[in-house]
C-alpha cells in the first residue's frame, strides 16, 4: 500500500494488536511493524513510561534501522528536536513534526545532521501524546521522509487520529492489570521496608516498574531525575555515579550487583538507598517477567525516607533486652552495613559481630536479617 487512508481489514486488524499488546507488552512491536507496513512505511514508533503500570517504552520502534533505534535510546532521546514542542501538544491531538519545531530549527541541530538526515531524511510526519500527567507521559508518533510527505503526511496525521483512542484505552487496561499486582508481588521481598519507593530498572535506565511511593520522588525532581522518555536517575551526584556503576555492572554481566548508601535530596532530606541486581525469570511470582514485558537482567532500587525519623536507642534495647554491643549491630545491619564492614569499624572479628547479631535475632525473635531491619524501622518515631 502506498499511503491511502486505513481501510476497514487493515484498521480492525491493527485494533486487535493494540488489545493484544495491552496484555502482552512485547506485542507492541507487532503492532508498529503492521502499521509501518499499512501506512506506505512510515518509520513508528511509541516510547515514554507509566510508573503505576510498570511500563516503560524507551524507543519501542519499526522501520528504523536497529542501529538507530539504539542510538536514540543511547543518547539521541535526550537532544530529540521535537521532543519539547510535543511535549506541549494537546493530549490526543495528532501534531505534524512541523509543529513540534520548524524545519528551518531542525535542519541546524546536531540531532537533525546526526540522526534525522542520515535515515534518508525522515523530517517529515507526526504523532499524538497518549497521556501526559505526573504518572505517565506515553506518545505515539511516525517519521516520513522528506520525498515522501506530501503522499504520505496527510494520512498518516488521520490514521494517528484514528487509533489513538484505542491506545488510550489499551494503556488503560495495562494499569488496570499489571500495576497493582506487581506491587504485591514485589512486596513478598521482606527486605523492602513499608512505604519503600520501588523501582525496577532496565539495563540502559529505564524504568520497569515503579510503585505508587515512587511518585513523590519523581513529581517535584527533588530527590529522583527523568529524562522524560523513562530514564530514571538520582538528583545528588554522588547517588547517580553509584547507579551509573550498578548499570554498567550489570551490562558486563558482573555479579552480584549490591550497593547501599544514603541520598540526599533537594532540601536537604536523607533518603537509604539499596541497589540489586534482579532477574525477573527468577522471581518466585511466576507471571512477573510476562508482567514486565523483559526478560533481561535489571536492577531493583528502593528508596525510603531516613529524615525526620530516629530510633530512641535505649527504649528499643530496654524493650528487647539487648546489650550495647548488641543494639549497635541491630541499628548497623539495619542501616546496610554488612557484618564484615561492622568489624571493621569496630575493630573486633567477624565472629564476634556474628556472635551479636545472633544474639539480637534471638532476643527480638527475628528469624531472618531482613525481620530485624523490619523491626528496627519500625522503632524509628519522627
Amino acid at each position: 500500500m502506498a499511503g491511502p487512508d486505513l481501510d476497514v481489514e487493515s484498521y480492525a486488524r491493527l485494533t486487535r494488536l493494540i488489545y493484544a499488546s495491552a496484555l502482552d507488552q512485547a506485542r507492541w512491536q507487532d503492532f508498529l511493524t503492521e502499521l509501518t507496513h499499512v501506512s506506505g512505511g512510515v518509520c513508528t514508533h511509541l516510547f515514554g513510561f507509566d510508573m503505576p503500570a510498570g511500563i516503560s517504552l524507551g524507543l519501542t520502534a519499526a522501520g528504523y534501522a536497529p542501529e538507530y533505534v539504539d542510538s536514540y535510546n543511547e543518547y539521541y532521546g535526550e537532544v530529540n528536536s521535537w521532543a519539547p514542542g510535543f511535549a506541549n501538544a494537546e493530549v490526543g491531538v495528532a501534531t505534524p513534526s512541523q509543529w513540534m519545531c520548524s524545519k528551518e530549527t531542525l535542519y541546524s541541530t546536531e540531532f537533525y545532521n546526526d540522526w534525522v538526515r542520515p535515515q534518508e531524511n525522515v523530517a517529515a510526519g507526526g504523532g499524538a501524546l497518549i497521556f501526559k500527567d505526573v504518572t505517565r507521559m506515553l506518545a505515539f508518533g511516525g517519521n516520513i521522509r522528506l520525498k515522501d510527505e506530501e503522499k504520505l503526511e496527510a494520512p498518516w496525521l488521520r490514521t494517528v487520529g484514528l487509533l489513538v483512542p484505542h491506545l488510550q484505552q489499551a494503556f488503560e487496561i495495562s494499569r488496570l492489570m499489571s500495576g497493582q499486582s506487581l506491587e504485591l508481588d514485589l512486596l513478598h521481598d521482606r527486605t523492602i521496608m513499608p512505604g519503600a519507593a520501588v523501582m525496577v530498572l532496565a539495563d540502559t535506565g529505564f524504568l520497569l516498574y515503579a510503585n505508587a511511593s515512587t511518585d513523590r520522588l519523581t513529581e517535584d525532581r527533588a530527590v529522583m531525575l527523568d529524562d522524560h522518555a523513562g530514564r530514571l536517575s538520582f538528583r545528588d551526584p554522588d547517588a547517580a555515579d553509584i547507579l551509573e556503576k550498578c548499570l554498567k555492572q550489570l551490562r558486563a554481566g558482573i555479579e552480584p550487583i549490591s550497593a547501599t548508601f544514603v541520598s540526599t535530596g533537594a532540601d536537604g532530606s536523607r533518603y537509604a538507598c539499596r541497589i540489586v541486581r534482579f532477574t525477573p525469570e527468577d522471581h518466585p511470582v511466576s507471571p512477573f517477567a510476562l508482567m514486565l514485558g523483559y526478560w533481561r537482567p535489571a536492577l531493583l532500587v528502593t528508596v525510603s525516607p531516613v529524615a525526620g525519623r530516629r530510633l530512641d536507642r535505649d527504649a528499643f534495647m530496654t524493650a528487647h533486652g539487648l546489650t550495647v554491643t548488641e543494639t549497635d549491630v541491630a541499628v548497623g545491619i539495619a542501616e546496610g552495613l554488612s557484618p564484615a564492614e561492622l568489624a571493621e569499624m569496630r575493630s573486633v572479628s567477624i565472629h564476634t559481630i556474628r556472635n551479636q547479631l545472633k544474639s539480637a535475632m534471638q532476643k527480638t525473635g527475628s528469624h531472618r536479617q531482613a525481620e530485624l531491619v523490619r523491626l528496627v524501622e519500625s522503632s524509628k518515631t519522627v
